[in-house]
């Protein structure tokens, strides 16, 4: 199994907060189900698990159920198996599906019999569904595909050279030679098999790439599939628009995204809920525009102008034919831009980073076009990324 930083999140909501349930939600195909099955076996005497888009009938259990002894006493029924009191888990999988599950969970946690975790996609999508949310007795995580220190475990990077690494950058001081080439080398892999967890697995089993992107293909197809299965009917042509925008205006030199190269004479009126959608489905990231670099940004943020980045380098990269060979050979002539700014993207908001980006003609003089700056901010921190410069500008 791939080893994922979230697990030490699950540890300490495991060890101090046992008055309540662990809702863990992302896109799909990023690994959540795993990480809560490996941690039930190692933490708990017993796992019952309920997958709500598997076991469709799991879901009249919590629609007809009048207590919550009466509901654990039919999931024991609904899986053949019994509950240890104080010891077990209950995974509640795809738990959008379900959503009188996700009122019960304040029940659950209230009567302490089992610990509950659950899992879903599309829960920011669906939550329109939930009679009563368990407001107060339930914590959240974000979940997203492996970032670069994750494939480095994966690809056997020794701890101790990842500590080297670290120790080299806060002493401003560089690595060997051997150590920078061949992370480099690993850069090159993570922009093109990206971090899903079942196309990393694919690759570090197989090192095929023609099935690496085959699987990415797949994922993308799945998310189509999702807009078709999920959205409301008079949105879903609008929000497939903005799905099959964002690779080519990531290519394109755009300084942000134009609704008008969707379709012309589009507004934002038009597509807001498209927009939307995509956004808490976590297909995509978006990054708003700040007209000013000022601290707080949230409060200088403006939505009508923005960014949207592809959740993972990988799913992008199999957007764009033939682009893996060039980028694994470092040619210059690859389309470096759109990649480099996706995983730049990607790597910020994993690691808990919102994401903003101004651009500014005051500082470039006349026929220079202004550079887009990406900036993030999380808890007070700021990162400016400068990810491109204008034609003719130093």
């Amino acid at each position: 199994m791939l080893r994922r930083k979230i697990t030490s999140q699950l540890e300490n909501w495991y060890k101090t907060s046992p008055q309540t349930a662990l809702c863990i939600f992302g896109a799909r195909q990023v690994g959540k189900t795993t990480v809560a099955q490996a941690f039930a076996r190692q933490n708990f005497q017993k796992m019952v698990e309920l997958n709500f888009l598997l076991e469709p009938g799991a879901a009249r259990i919590f629609e007809t159920a009048e207590s919550c002894t009466q509901l654990l006493e039919r999931i024991s029924l609904f899986k053949d198996t019994s509950i240890v009191p104080g010891n077990t888990l209950l995974l509640l999988d795809e738990i959008q599906e379900c959503p009188a599950a996700r009122t019960a969970v304040r029940g659950l946690v209230l009567d302490g019999t089992v610990r509950v975790i659950e899992t879903g996609s599309l829960l920011g999508v669906r939550i329109s569904e939930i009679k009563s949310h368990p407001v107060g007795y339930e914590e959240y995580l974000n979940m997203y595909p492996l970032d670069f220190e994750e494939f480095l475990w994966a690809a056997g990077v020794q701890e101790e050279t990842l500590n080297h690494l670290k120790q080299a950058f806060d002493a401003r001081v560089p690595v060997d030679a051997y150590t920078h080439h061949r992370l480099l080398d690993l850069w090159r892999y993570y922009l093109v098999v990206g971090g899903m967890p079942a196309v990393c697995q694919e690759f570090f089993t197989t090192r095929d790439l023609p099935e690496v992107v085959h699987r990415q293909r797949q994922i993308v197809e799945s998310y189509r599939s999702d807009i078709a299965k999920y959205a409301d009917k008079t949105q879903r042509p609008r929000i497939l628009e903005v799905f099959e925008s964002i690779q080519p205006q990531l290519a394109s030199q755009n300084l942000r995204f134009y609704l008008s190269e969707i379709r012309k004479g589009a507004r934002m009126a038009e597509f807001e809920q498209g927009l939307d959608w995509i956004i808490k489905a976590g297909i995509a990231l978006p990054s708003y525009n700040v007209p000013e670099p000022q601290i707080p940004l949230e409060l200088n943020e403006k939505r009508s102008l923005f960014r949207l980045f592809f959740l993972d380098t990988g799913l992008l990269c199999s957007c764009y034919p033939g682009i893996q060979l060039p980028i694994l050979q470092n040619e210059p002539d690859a389309n470096w831009g759109a990649v480099l700014e996706n995983a730049a993207a990607q790597s910020l908001v994993s690691a808990g980073f919102q994401l903003f980006y101004f651009s500014s003609k005051k500082i470039w003089g006349t026929g220079l076009r202004p550079p887009e700056r990406t900036v993030c901010s999380a808890g007070g921190n700021e990162i400016r990324q400068f990810l491109s410069s204008p034609s003719g500008a130093e």
